[in-house]
């Protein structure tokens, strides 16, 4: 008798634990939805409307009412760029359009998203460059070709680096030791232990005259002179912001953080010092905050500052990400991940057990081990 009543007590436990398990979690946040309840086992950000997402070890596609839309039937996923996505199935890469069809068929070893209408794909373990109709304008020759920014892409071949133009021809002979991308019209390129910057015609704007150099943001750029102290240059290549620190960042909305070694503080584009080095972590601005790490007893706390140096949100959270599209994920005392406002309202109740940046008006959130997406109202792709 006693062992029927526990078996049965187990069974009804069983029986309580699927249900449980099976009920769709209600989003208590106004001015959000959820779009996909917590079913899928991976996800990708949204990205021009689409998400992949992985079930039972294959990936497909849902759309922003959380309509799965192209079938879990893929070993692999990229995101949607300019309209097409590189997905896997076995050993080979091919590109699909938002229907799902097959649109460049060439079972490439690896396959790269697109940008400025080109993308970059292996080929007897060598890169070559493909257009969209997925015709090669370059032969597979080269060991890395980056995403293409400002009417070019910095390549590797053997220890050297180029740019590759958009028509496949290359931008001067191999001969950099390093290359960065174009940002705002320059790359940084590298030359014995030199930095200098070219145009998209490759000519030097800036010689190879700077011990070592970033991109340009916001019409300035973090430089390091021979002493290895950082300020910034303007495009004639003269520092307009005195080099004195031993860390700069780029600028972003109008800021930049800059650092000793251990502390970091904020600098204006007029190289003012807008808060003391007060902070453990900094990071860039986003949407009017940037986000920062202070010492606490277990470890760091996280908050954010706003333009005049002084906090919007205490440091109190274990763990955060930077603002995106107006809202940050934040994690509380108790582990569990919510989102709060610029002004550090809570938006979104701390229910889940990771969460992500919105991307799109859409974000990832994950419960057990299980992804959904959480959607900004009137958010339209």
């Amino acid at each position: 008798m006693k062992k029927y009543s526990v078996f049965l007590l187990l069974t009804v436990f069983a029986v309580l634990a699927a249900l449980l398990c099976s009920c769709s979690y209600t989003l208590s946040a106004d001015g959000f939805e959820l779009v996909s309840d917590f079913v899928w086992d991976g996800a990708h950000d949204f990205s021009e409307g689409m998400a992949a997402v992985k079930k039972d070890g294959k990936w497909g596609f849902i759309d922003l009412s959380g309509n799965l839309v192209i079938a879990n039937k893929y070993d692999s996923a990229g995101s949607f760029s300019e309209g097409l996505c590189a997905v896997q199935t076995g050993y080979a890469w091919n590109y699909i359009d938002k229907t799902g069809k097959t649109v460049i068929q060439g079972d490439f070893e690896a396959a790269n998203a697109f940008s400025e209408g080109r993308a970059s794909v292996m080929i007897n373990n060598k890169y070559a460059l493909i257009d969209k109709d997925g015709n090669l304008l370059t032969n597979p020759v080269f060991d890395i070709i980056r995403p293409f920014r400002g009417g070019a892409a910095a390549a590797q071949a053997g220890n050297t680096y180029s740019f590759i133009k958009a028509d496949g021809t290359v931008l001067g002979d191999f001969k950099w030791g390093g290359a960065s991308d174009f940002s705002e019209g320059v790359a940084e390129v590298f030359e014995d232990y030199l930095s200098g910057y070219i145009d998209i015609k490759g000519e030097f704007v800036i010689p190879l005259s700077i011990d070592d150099g970033s991109d340009f943001s916001e019409g300035l750029c973090a430089a390091m002179t021979k002493e290895r102290l950082w300020g910034y240059i303007d495009k004639s290549g003269s520092f307009v912001i005195d080099a004195k620190w031993k860390e700069a960042e780029d600028f972003s909305e109008g800021f930049a953080v800059v650092g000793t070694g251990t502390r970091y503080a904020y600098v204006s584009a007029e190289g003012k010092e807008i808060t003391p080095f007060d902070f453990n972590r900094a990071y860039a601005f986003s949407c009017g905050r940037a986000r920062v790490g202070v010492a606490s007893g277990v470890g760091l706390s996280f908050g954010f500052i706003s333009p005049s140096g002084e906090y919007a949100v205490s440091p109190s959270y274990p763990g955060a990400h930077d603002y995106s599209e107006g809202y940050a994920a934040v994690k509380n005392a108790s582990e569990k991940w919510g989102y709060i406002d610029t002004d550090g309202n809570t938006v979104i109740p701390f229910d889940f057990d990771d969460a992500y940046s919105f991307r799109d008006g859409v974000a990832r959130v994950v419960r057990g081990k299980k992804y959904g997406f959480i959607l900004i109202s009137g958010t339209e792709g």
